[in-house]
C-alpha cells in the first residue's frame, strides 16, 4: 500500500471519470455536484487511508522498538554471563589473569647479588647487606657463573666455624 498522505486528489472533471459521474447524473444531480460528491468520497476515503496507514506505522514502531528492546536486554544478559564466566576464570587461573605493569623494559641489564646470597636468601637464612653493596654486586658481576653444574663446590662456613665445601646449588 502506497502512502496514503502523497496521494492528490484526482480531476473529476476530466473525460476519464465521466463514467463515475453517470450514477450521479441518474438521479438528478448536476454535473459540478457529481464532481463535488465525488471530490467529498475520495477524501473521506483518503481519511480512513491515512487513519489506517497512520495506525498501521505506529504498529510498525512499536514492534520495532519492542525487538530492539528485547535485543538489548539479550545482549545485556550475554554481557552479563560472559563476564561471570570470565570472572570464574579469573578465579580459577589468578597467575593467568595477572595484571601487568606498564613499565618500560630496562635498557642495561639487572644486576643480581650472587647465587649464594639468593639461595640463603630463598631459605630464608641469614645473608650479609654486603652482597647487596655496590662492592659486593660489582664482585657478583665479576664472578658470576649462570651455568652451575652439579659437580661445582662452593666454600661454606658450618656452626663450629670450619669451612665445608659443598655443592653450589645447596649453598
Amino acid at each position: 500500500m502506497d502512502d496514503p498522505n502523497l496521494a492528490e486528489l484526482p480531476n473529476f472533471t476530466a473525460l476519464e471519470f465521466q463514467e463515475d459521474h453517470q450514477p450521479f447524473l441518474d438521479v438528478g444531480l448536476t454535473d459540478w455536484q457529481a464532481v463535488d460528491t465525488l471530490e467529498h468520497i475520495w477524501r473521506c476515503n483518503n481519511e480512513r487511508d491515512r487513519a489506517i496507514w497512520a495506525r498501521r506505522q505506529q504498529e510498525n514502531l512499536q514492534a520495532v522498538e519492542e525487538a530492539r528492546q528485547r535485543e538489548a536486554i539479550c545482549q545485556q544478559q550475554w554481557e552479563e554471563e560472559k563476564a561471570q564466566i570470565l570472572h570464574e576464570e579469573c578465579k580459577k587461573n589468578k597467575t593467568k589473569f595477572a595484571p601487568i605493569p606498564d613499565v618500560e623494559v630496562a635498557a642495561e641489564p639487572i644486576i643480581l647479588p650472587s647465587q649464594a646470597a639468593l639461595h640463603k636468601l630463598q631459605q630464608h637464612k641469614f645473608c650479609e647487606l654486603w652482597y647487596f653493596t655496590n662492592e659486593g654486586l660489582r664482585e657478583a658481576t665479576a664472578t658470576c657463573s649462570f651455568t652451575l653444574d652439579d659437580d661445582t663446590l662452593s666454600f661454606l662456613p658450618t656452626a663450629d666455624g670450619t669451612m665445608v665445601l659443598v655443592p653450589t646449588s645447596m649453598a
